[in-house]
Protein backbone atom coordinates (compact mmCIF):
# COMPACT_ATOMS: atom_id res chain seq x y z
CA UNK A 1 0.00 0.00 0.00
CA UNK A 2 1.41 3.42 -1.21
CA UNK A 3 -0.30 5.40 0.79
CA UNK A 4 1.22 5.83 4.36
CA UNK A 5 -0.30 7.84 7.73
CA UNK A 6 3.13 10.73 7.14
CA UNK A 7 1.82 11.33 3.77
CA UNK A 8 -1.92 11.93 4.70
CA UNK A 9 -0.29 14.02 7.30
CA UNK A 10 1.98 15.79 4.57
CA UNK A 11 -1.21 16.39 2.61
CA UNK A 12 -3.26 17.73 5.24
CA UNK A 13 -0.50 20.14 6.18
CA UNK A 14 -0.10 21.12 2.47
CA UNK A 15 -3.78 22.74 2.31
CA UNK A 16 -3.46 24.69 4.98
CA UNK A 17 -1.65 26.91 2.76
CA UNK A 18 -4.16 26.87 0.19
CA UNK A 19 -7.54 28.58 -0.24
CA UNK A 20 -9.98 25.96 0.74
CA UNK A 21 -14.05 25.94 1.02
CA UNK A 22 -15.90 23.76 2.54
CA UNK A 23 -19.28 22.29 0.90
CA UNK A 24 -20.20 18.82 1.12
CA UNK A 25 -19.19 16.54 -1.18
CA UNK A 26 -15.99 18.11 -1.88
CA UNK A 27 -12.72 16.09 -1.71
CA UNK A 28 -10.01 18.52 -2.81
CA UNK A 29 -11.52 19.45 -6.67
CA UNK A 30 -11.91 23.64 -7.46
CA UNK A 31 -15.23 24.18 -6.42
CA UNK A 32 -17.43 25.27 -9.68
CA UNK A 33 -20.82 26.76 -10.51
CA UNK A 34 -21.20 23.34 -11.56
CA UNK A 35 -20.69 21.62 -8.65
CA UNK A 36 -22.76 23.72 -6.64
CA UNK A 37 -25.63 24.13 -9.04
CA UNK A 38 -25.78 19.95 -8.66
CA UNK A 39 -26.03 19.79 -5.01
CA UNK A 40 -28.80 22.61 -4.97
CA UNK A 41 -31.19 21.93 -8.19
CA UNK A 42 -30.22 17.56 -8.20
CA UNK A 43 -29.79 16.73 -4.95
CA UNK A 44 -31.74 19.77 -3.12
CA UNK A 45 -28.48 19.84 0.06
CA UNK A 46 -29.99 21.73 2.83
CA UNK A 47 -26.64 22.28 3.98
CA UNK A 48 -25.60 23.81 0.44
CA UNK A 49 -29.01 25.54 0.19
CA UNK A 50 -29.08 27.45 4.13
CA UNK A 51 -25.47 28.15 3.67
CA UNK A 52 -25.28 29.44 -0.28
CA UNK A 53 -23.94 32.80 -0.03
CA UNK A 54 -21.36 31.84 1.84
CA UNK A 55 -20.23 28.84 -0.56
CA UNK A 56 -20.77 30.69 -3.67
CA UNK A 57 -18.02 32.87 -2.44
CA UNK A 58 -15.23 30.25 -2.45
CA UNK A 59 -16.07 29.77 -6.45
CA UNK A 60 -12.05 28.80 -7.48
CA UNK A 61 -11.18 27.30 -4.38
CA UNK A 62 -10.19 24.39 -3.68
CA UNK A 63 -13.34 22.41 -2.17
CA UNK A 64 -13.43 19.39 0.64
CA UNK A 65 -15.51 18.71 3.04
CA UNK A 66 -14.64 16.42 6.40
CA UNK A 67 -13.90 13.05 4.93
CA UNK A 68 -13.39 14.60 1.34
CA UNK A 69 -9.90 16.10 3.27
CA UNK A 70 -9.11 11.88 3.81
CA UNK A 71 -10.45 10.91 0.27
CA UNK A 72 -8.72 13.39 -1.44
CA UNK A 73 -5.48 12.20 -0.24
CA UNK A 74 -6.19 8.79 -1.51
CA UNK A 75 -7.27 9.75 -4.87
CA UNK A 76 -5.53 13.39 -5.86
CA UNK A 77 -2.63 13.15 -8.37
CA UNK A 78 -1.66 16.71 -8.85
CA UNK A 79 -3.33 19.72 -6.62
CA UNK A 80 -6.81 20.15 -7.99
CA UNK A 81 -6.68 16.73 -10.32
CA UNK A 82 -8.43 13.85 -8.68
CA UNK A 83 -9.19 10.50 -9.71
CA UNK A 84 -12.60 9.69 -8.23
CA UNK A 85 -12.91 6.53 -5.81
CA UNK A 86 -9.48 4.62 -6.27
CA UNK A 87 -8.84 2.70 -4.59
CA UNK A 88 -12.29 1.41 -5.65
CA UNK A 89 -14.36 1.00 -2.22
CA UNK A 90 -12.78 4.04 -0.81
CA UNK A 91 -15.74 6.86 -1.25
CA UNK A 92 -17.35 5.99 2.06
CA UNK A 93 -18.62 8.41 4.61
CA UNK A 94 -17.68 8.92 8.32
CA UNK A 95 -19.69 6.19 10.11
CA UNK A 96 -18.57 3.68 6.97
CA UNK A 97 -14.46 5.28 7.67
CA UNK A 98 -14.96 4.47 11.41
CA UNK A 99 -16.04 0.83 10.33
CA UNK A 100 -13.43 0.11 8.07
CA UNK A 101 -10.59 0.82 10.65
CA UNK A 102 -9.34 -2.25 11.65
CA UNK A 103 -7.32 -0.21 14.93
CA UNK A 104 -9.75 2.00 17.34
CA UNK A 105 -10.53 2.88 20.41
CA UNK A 106 -11.65 5.78 22.80
CA UNK A 107 -9.18 8.97 22.55
CA UNK A 108 -8.47 8.82 25.97
CA UNK A 109 -6.14 5.68 24.41
CA UNK A 110 -5.37 7.62 21.52
CA UNK A 111 -1.26 6.74 20.04
CA UNK A 112 1.11 9.15 19.42
CA UNK A 113 1.39 8.10 16.02
CA UNK A 114 0.33 11.33 13.22
CA UNK A 115 -2.25 9.89 10.58
CA UNK A 116 -4.38 8.69 13.00
CA UNK A 117 -8.17 9.54 12.10
CA UNK A 118 -9.96 10.99 14.91
CA UNK A 119 -14.13 10.95 15.24
CA UNK A 120 -16.75 12.87 17.15
CA UNK A 121 -19.30 10.92 19.25
CA UNK A 122 -22.15 11.09 16.82
CA UNK A 123 -19.33 9.84 14.19
CA UNK A 124 -20.75 12.70 12.13
CA UNK A 125 -17.52 14.63 11.67
CA UNK A 126 -14.10 13.22 11.16
CA UNK A 127 -10.34 15.01 11.53
CA UNK A 128 -6.59 13.82 11.67
CA UNK A 129 -3.81 13.78 14.28
CA UNK A 130 -0.93 15.66 13.35
CA UNK A 131 1.16 15.51 16.43
CA UNK A 132 1.45 17.28 19.26
CA UNK A 133 2.95 21.27 19.48
CA UNK A 134 5.70 22.37 21.39
CA UNK A 135 3.48 22.63 24.65
CA UNK A 136 2.54 18.96 24.24
CA UNK A 137 -0.68 20.25 22.99
CA UNK A 138 -2.60 17.28 20.40
CA UNK A 139 -2.90 18.87 16.97
CA UNK A 140 -5.50 18.19 14.03
CA UNK A 141 -6.36 19.29 10.97
CA UNK A 142 -9.72 19.12 9.58
CA UNK A 143 -11.90 20.20 7.03
CA UNK A 144 -15.32 22.34 8.73
CA UNK A 145 -17.30 25.10 8.34
CA UNK A 146 -17.37 25.61 12.50
CA UNK A 147 -15.64 28.52 13.87
CA UNK A 148 -16.49 30.45 10.90
CA UNK A 149 -13.51 28.39 9.10
CA UNK A 150 -15.72 27.37 6.18
CA UNK A 151 -12.44 24.83 4.69
CA UNK A 152 -9.19 23.45 5.90
CA UNK A 153 -7.97 24.55 9.14
CA UNK A 154 -5.94 23.46 12.33
CA UNK A 155 -7.65 22.58 15.56
CA UNK A 156 -6.91 20.81 19.47
CA UNK A 157 -8.38 19.72 22.15
CA UNK A 158 -9.34 22.62 23.62
CA UNK A 159 -11.17 23.68 19.94
CA UNK A 160 -13.06 20.04 19.00
CA UNK A 161 -14.34 17.25 21.42
CA UNK A 162 -13.32 13.97 19.65
CA UNK A 163 -14.72 10.96 21.25
CA UNK A 164 -12.57 8.01 19.00
CA UNK A 165 -9.30 7.12 16.79
CA UNK A 166 -9.11 5.04 14.29
CA UNK A 167 -6.10 3.45 11.66
CA UNK A 168 -8.22 3.95 8.35
CA UNK A 169 -7.62 0.61 5.95
CA UNK A 170 -6.75 2.59 3.55
CA UNK A 171 -3.73 4.03 4.99
CA UNK A 172 -0.55 2.52 5.79
CA UNK A 173 0.64 3.11 9.80
CA UNK A 174 4.56 2.52 9.80
CA UNK A 175 5.48 3.02 13.52
CA UNK A 176 8.34 5.88 13.81
CA UNK A 177 12.64 4.40 14.58
CA UNK A 178 13.35 5.08 18.05
CA UNK A 179 16.82 5.26 18.09
CA UNK A 180 18.45 4.17 21.32
CA UNK A 181 20.17 6.51 23.81
CA UNK A 182 23.54 6.13 24.19
CA UNK A 183 24.91 7.87 27.24
CA UNK A 184 28.54 9.22 27.30
CA UNK A 185 31.03 7.20 28.80
CA UNK A 186 34.79 8.26 29.63
CA UNK A 187 37.89 5.94 29.98
CA UNK A 188 37.70 5.02 33.80
CA UNK A 189 33.93 4.79 33.86
CA UNK A 190 32.51 1.99 35.74
CA UNK A 191 29.84 -0.29 33.38
CA UNK A 192 27.36 -2.79 32.65
CA UNK A 193 27.90 -4.62 29.49
CA UNK A 194 25.19 -6.66 27.93
CA UNK A 195 25.97 -8.23 24.30
CA UNK A 196 29.17 -10.34 22.41
CA UNK A 197 32.48 -8.57 22.60
CA UNK A 198 35.54 -9.39 20.59
CA UNK A 199 38.91 -10.57 22.12
CA UNK A 200 41.38 -8.47 20.70
CA UNK A 201 42.24 -4.80 21.95
CA UNK A 202 41.18 -3.53 18.47
CA UNK A 203 38.09 -5.36 17.81
CA UNK A 204 39.08 -7.79 15.43
CA UNK A 205 39.43 -11.37 16.56
CA UNK A 206 37.52 -14.03 18.16
CA UNK A 207 34.32 -13.26 19.64
CA UNK A 208 33.57 -13.46 23.70
CA UNK A 209 30.90 -15.07 25.36
CA UNK A 210 27.22 -13.77 25.76
CA UNK A 211 27.76 -11.19 28.76
CA UNK A 212 24.49 -9.96 30.71
CA UNK A 213 24.90 -6.97 33.10
CA UNK A 214 28.18 -7.65 33.58
CA UNK A 215 30.91 -5.11 35.27
CA UNK A 216 32.94 -4.12 33.97
CA UNK A 217 35.65 -0.90 33.34
CA UNK A 218 36.16 1.22 30.78
CA UNK A 219 40.03 1.43 29.77
CA UNK A 220 40.38 2.50 26.26
CA UNK A 221 38.42 3.92 23.41
CA UNK A 222 37.99 3.73 19.97
CA UNK A 223 35.38 6.24 18.76
CA UNK A 224 35.60 5.39 15.34
CA UNK A 225 35.19 1.59 15.59
CA UNK A 226 32.19 -0.44 15.82
CA UNK A 227 33.81 -1.79 18.65
CA UNK A 228 34.44 0.83 20.32
CA UNK A 229 34.68 0.87 24.12
CA UNK A 230 37.04 -1.46 25.46
CA UNK A 231 35.93 -3.03 28.94
CA UNK A 232 37.99 -5.04 31.26
CA UNK A 233 36.40 -6.91 33.89
CA UNK A 234 38.76 -6.51 36.71
CA UNK A 235 36.93 -3.45 38.03
CA UNK A 236 39.62 -2.18 39.72
CA UNK A 237 42.20 -2.20 37.11
CA UNK A 238 44.43 0.60 35.94
CA UNK A 239 43.81 2.91 33.09
CA UNK A 240 46.15 3.72 30.74
CA UNK A 241 48.23 1.18 30.13
CA UNK A 242 47.53 0.07 26.41
CA UNK A 243 48.22 -3.49 25.61
CA UNK A 244 47.63 -4.86 28.98
CA UNK A 245 46.37 -8.31 29.85
CA UNK A 246 43.36 -6.67 31.28
CA UNK A 247 41.86 -5.97 28.50
CA UNK A 248 38.75 -8.58 27.69
CA UNK A 249 37.04 -7.39 25.15
CA UNK A 250 35.61 -4.27 22.91
CA UNK A 251 31.80 -4.10 22.75
CA UNK A 252 29.66 -1.85 20.83
CA UNK A 253 27.78 1.15 22.06
CA UNK A 254 24.77 -0.31 22.22
CA UNK A 255 26.11 -2.78 24.23
CA UNK A 256 27.25 -0.81 27.40
CA UNK A 257 25.69 1.73 29.82
CA UNK A 258 26.68 3.19 33.03
CA UNK A 259 25.28 1.89 35.71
Amino acid sequence: MSKTNSGLVEYAKSKLTLPTIYMLGGFGRPLTQANIDRRVNQLRCTHTINNLARIQAGLGKYCFDCVGLIKGYLWEEAPGVVDYNKPLGSDQNVNMMYGSCPEKGPLSSLPDLPGILVFTEDLGHIGIYVGKDAAGQRQYIESTPAWNKWGVCQSNDTIRKWAFWGKYSFVAYIEPIVEPIITPIKIGDIVYVSGIGRGSSYGTGRSTGIYTNRRMKVIKLLPNAPFSYGCSTNASAPVGEAGANYITAYFRPISVRKG
